[in-house]
């Protein structure tokens, strides 16, 4: 039996702390759940022994929500960090987005936050390494391609962007789509239902937040290259719109017109963030990783395990989880290469990555991309092999 996960909620509030013991019962057993009025507290109780989660609430005296969670960030890197705060704190909550996983309303939904949590932390698990599991968990912004970057800003500075000009430069790039989507599905935002296209995000955050996250706060200031010679992020960047653009023709073909074609094009874009992850993080491991697949033929994902303890896959899904990614993207992260293994049995956004993404590997944008194999037999165990050449001819479509 797996040992109970720990989970530590800090609100100065009495009476707030009072209703989350009474609530308690709805984290399941597999929970184990303490409550402290301050920071401070907080802090000490760490120091005791380590939770994997911590649920703080934004206002407090002394140290506050956000400098706290900059603390636990600092000192126990693995800790997934959750931030409590009402709609008039907005401003000041944003400020702390770096160090913060996901955002929660006041008061705590018990409810779901019990399904957020068990999600991401279920996927940490299945990152072995440590080390790996930590740096993840410290990640507050990614490389963006330089280009997009640059239009992106310009937009903003010059006042002239529209909510589809912004979304659309966003929507082209891995790191800035990860970083919106973070914050749009946050239920901080009360939405009710999952945000999967980056200009229904910038539509509801609003340009002005927007401007002031990009321009303020450095929401995407984390712009650079990967410091690996043979292998460039325009590398990446590519292929992950070439496959997004084909898993969006794919879902088309299966249902013309539907809203799930932007899901399915997120899905595509953001399969190999996992990638960016470990390049950006690690460009010598990493250039390590390429060379030993592409010079012994070894699939890409053996010798990252071999190499990091971990798969991209893994690394990716774990990171889209901690950030309250909707559930069909994380999934196409976790399984573009093992789609057996993806929990819903039919038709998918995995399923259209999966698929997208093998036959890319025909004409990659870099050779490590050609390593891709599709499963027929899994097609074929699904009855859904017949489709394969109407989806091949609309993923060719230019």
């Amino acid at each position: 039996m797996a040992a109970k996960g720990r989970i530590l909620f800090v609100d100065d509030e009495q009476q707030v702390l009072d209703e989350l013991r009474r609530q308690a019962p709805l984290l399941g057993d597999e929970w184990e759940p303490e409550f402290v009025d301050s920071a401070a507290k907080g802090l000490q109780a760490f120091a005791q022994q380590p939770f994997n989660v911590v649920v703080s609430d934004l206002r407090m005296p002394g140290m506050n929500g956000a400098e706290f969670l900059q603390e636990i960030m600092a000192r126990y890197p693995s800790t997934i960090r959750l931030l409590l705060a009402t709609d008039k704190d907005r401003q000041l909550a944003l400020q702390s987005v770096g160090r913060t996983h996901q955002f929660l309303a006041k008061p705590c939904d018990l409810a779901f936050l019990k399904s957020a949590v068990n999600f991401s932390f279920n996927r940490g698990r299945r990152v072995g390494n440590d080390h790996v599991r930590e740096l993840i968990a410290r990640i507050g912004q990614l490389p963006a391609v330089p280009e997009l970057y640059q239009q992106i800003t310009r937009l903003l500075e010059s006042e002239r962007g529209s909510v589809d000009q912004l979304g659309t430069v966003i929507g082209r790039d891995v790191a800035m789509t990860a970083m919106i989507l973070k914050l749009a599905n946050s239920a901080f935002f009360s939405l009710r239902h999952a945000v999967t296209s980056a200009t229904e995000a910038v539509s509801f955050l609003g340009i002005d937040l927007l401007k002031a996250l990009v321009l303020a706060h450095g929401l995407f200031g984390q712009v650079g290259a990967f410091r690996i010679p043979s292998f460039t992020i325009q590398h990446l960047w590519q292929h992950s719109l070439a496959v997004a653009a084909a898993a969006r023709r794919i879902a088309d073909v299966e249902d013309p017109g539907a809203q799930r074609a932007n899901e399915f094009f997120t899905a595509g874009l953001l399969h190999d963030i996992g990638i960016l992850i470990l390049a950006s993080r690690f460009p010598e491991d990493y250039a390590k990783v390429l060379e030993t697949s592409l010079r012994t033929g070894s699939d890409l994902e053996g010798v990252e395990f071999h190499i990091f303890g971990a798969t991209h896959a893994e690394v990716g899904a774990y990171l889209l989880a901690l950030w309250g990614i909707p559930e069909p993207v994380v999934q196409a992260a976790a399984h573009h290469h093992s789609i057996s293994h993806q929990p819903v049995r039919g038709f998918s956004a995995a399923l259209a990555v999966h698929v997208a993404d093998t036959l890319h590997a025909y004409n990659p944008e870099h050779a490590i991309f050609a390593k891709a194999h599709l499963d027929e037999a899994y097609l074929e165990k699904l009855g859904l092999a017949h489709r394969l050449p109407e989806w091949v001819a609309a993923a060719q479509t230019s």
